[in-house]
């Protein structure tokens, strides 16, 4: 019988980020200590629950149980990796199940995950706690009226974005009355509501944040450059133009601000694991906190070989191997 604790690296989802969720569950698992811990992919679509070693070979599951067999019955996997960029992985769903059935995580537990994939439920308890973020109006797909009128606070230019959704998926910048319309119709697609939030000038910057052993710990920051409107799913995947920039050059000061402003934002929501919080920075060397404003917070950000999560990683000298293998141990001591 195999000693090594079986671990599920789970992928796939519901949403369109699922081609994503295959490829950062790849370096997941790619990162995995062999030598410690027995590496499964667990593929979660609509239609079926299927379990395979990193070589495809298909294994018998269990999915009520969350139990696979490697050879000497079933038995329970002793931490689940969630690899899924939306539903039922970062909403909350998945976390509840295995909650359940006793089986750690490594991500946040279901409250926390569940407020923190809504944008606007996000943005509005930020906004309650103290943080700087935009103004914004959250709606509804069937109250929203023929003829949509911005509250005051909330002008041109504009974004608008499905409540619940990631990879910048169904996200439109609106620069005039006539195009949102069109830009409701596209968000509506991915989510039935749709936060539509005033547009913030400046850099756009990115900040991971980690715990590990109880200790929360902001990576370095990042600068995104790209010639597009925005940082949208082409630019994030795709693009050839876009510039990450790690670290970002920043000045100490701001860095540090930067830096403690993600990690309070991740303590304040109760989040675990891998995580990473968006922002725009409009001052210039000196720390202000009115310059900087909070965007938007990743509970289970990208983790592919485009990722930016994973270059935080590198540069700050934890790196992917030692990160991934400690939120299992992390996971294992608290079974």
């Amino acid at each position: 019988m195999d000693p090594r604790p079986p671990i599920a690296v789970v992928r796939g989802g519901y949403s369109g980020e699922s081609v994503i969720s295959h490829q950062s569950a790849q370096r997941m698992l790619s990162a995995i200590d062999r030598a410690r811990f027995d590496p499964f992919f667990v593929t979660i679509t609509r239609e079926d629950w299927t379990c395979e070693r990193p070589d495809g070979t298909a294994l018998p599951f269990d999915r009520a149980g969350f139990r696979l067999d490697r050879g000497n019955g079933l038995e329970r996997f002793a931490v689940a990796l969630i690899a899924i960029h939306g539903p039922p992985g970062e909403d909350g769903k998945l976390q509840g199940y295995l909650d359940m059935l006793g089986v750690p995580y490594q991500t946040g537990g279901v409250l926390p995950m569940a407020l923190s994939f809504s944008k606007y439920g996000t943005t509005a308890l930020l906004r309650q706690l103290g943080f700087r973020v935009s103004p914004s109006v959250l709606w509804h797909r069937d109250l929203v009226g023929d003829r949509p009128v911005l509250p005051e606070g909330i002008g041109y230019p504009c974004f608008v974005k499905p409540d619940e959704s990631g990879s910048s998926l169904g996200v439109t910048k609106v620069k005039r009355p006539e195009d949102l319309p069109a830009a409701l119709t596209t968000a509506f697609r991915e989510c039935a509501r749709v936060m539509v939030e005033a547009a913030v000038t400046g850099r756009e910057l990115t900040c991971g944040v980690i715990r590990l052993n109880g200790r929360v710990k902001a990576l370095p920051v990042c600068e995104i450059r790209t010639p597009r409107e925005f940082f949208d799913y082409e630019a994030k995947y795709h693009a050839t133009d876009t510039e990450e920039l790690v670290p970002a050059p920043l000045s100490p000061a701001v860095t540090a601000l930067v830096q403690q402003r993600s990690a309070a934002i991740y303590t304040a929501l109760d989040l675990r694991g891998m995580v990473r919080v968006d922002h725009f920075w409009s001052g210039g060397e000196v720390a202000d906190d009115n310059a900087l404003v909070t965007i938007e917070v990743n509970t289970t950000p990208g983790f592919s070989q485009a990722s930016i999560y994973p270059k935080m990683l590198d540069v700050d000298g934890l790196g992917v191997p030692a990160a991934v293998n400690g939120l299992l141990e992390d996971g294992l001591n608290r079974r």
